[in-house]
């Protein structure tokens, strides 16, 4: 399946679960916003497939906030996106120095084994690692597989530390 058609399904499906989240909890969009501290507008644009994607910050949020947990959430949305680990990968040859750095600096995480491990194309993650990409919820859960944490872990540092800012803060 072509990757716009898999955004186009979790766009749909997360749509669902936040609506059907609202109604079981017996809130209004603005009560649900509050509750789980995303803007009404967004909640809004969720509910009625209006978002490009599905954002790390409102995932967390919602999944959090509303009660619910990463893995439930998880599973309602990325119902047709692969979330195993690649088991056969082969790092790519590093130089010696590079060699020596990854087993002497880096560890076990290193951006080419979070690459071969979550499949993860390499462009993508120099985006997400050194230009403007923002990560996507199944990115984020897909290298806390790989490097042992639990769902939603990593998402939790994350939006703690980079939280969206307000207009006027």
């Amino acid at each position: 399946m072509e990757e716009n058609e898999l955004l186009a399904i979790e766009i749909e499906n997360f749509g669902d679960y936040v609506l059907s989240r609202k109604i079981i909890l017996g809130l209004s969009n603005e009560a649900f916003a509050k509750l789980t501290d995303v803007s009404g507008g967004d909640i809004s644009k969720i509910i009625n497939k209006k978002k490009k994607s599905v954002s790390l910050h409102s995932f967390y949020k919602i999944s959090v906030l509303s009660g619910d947990t990463i893995e439930n959430v998880r599973d309602a949305v990325y119902t047709k996106r692969n979330l195993e680990l690649v088991t056969d990968y082969k790092l790519e040859e590093r130089t010696n120095f590079g060699t020596f750095m990854r087993d002497e600096v880096e560890g076990d995480n290193t951006f080419d084994n979070i690459m071969c491990k979550t499949g993860i194309e390499k462009q993508r993650l120099i985006d997400l690692y050194y230009n403007t990409g923002a990560p996507e919820p199944y990115e984020l859960l897909l290298i806390e597989k790989a490097t042992g944490r639990q769902p939603g872990e990593l998402m939790k540092k994350y939006i703690t530390k980079y939280p969206i800012k307000k207009k006027g803060e």
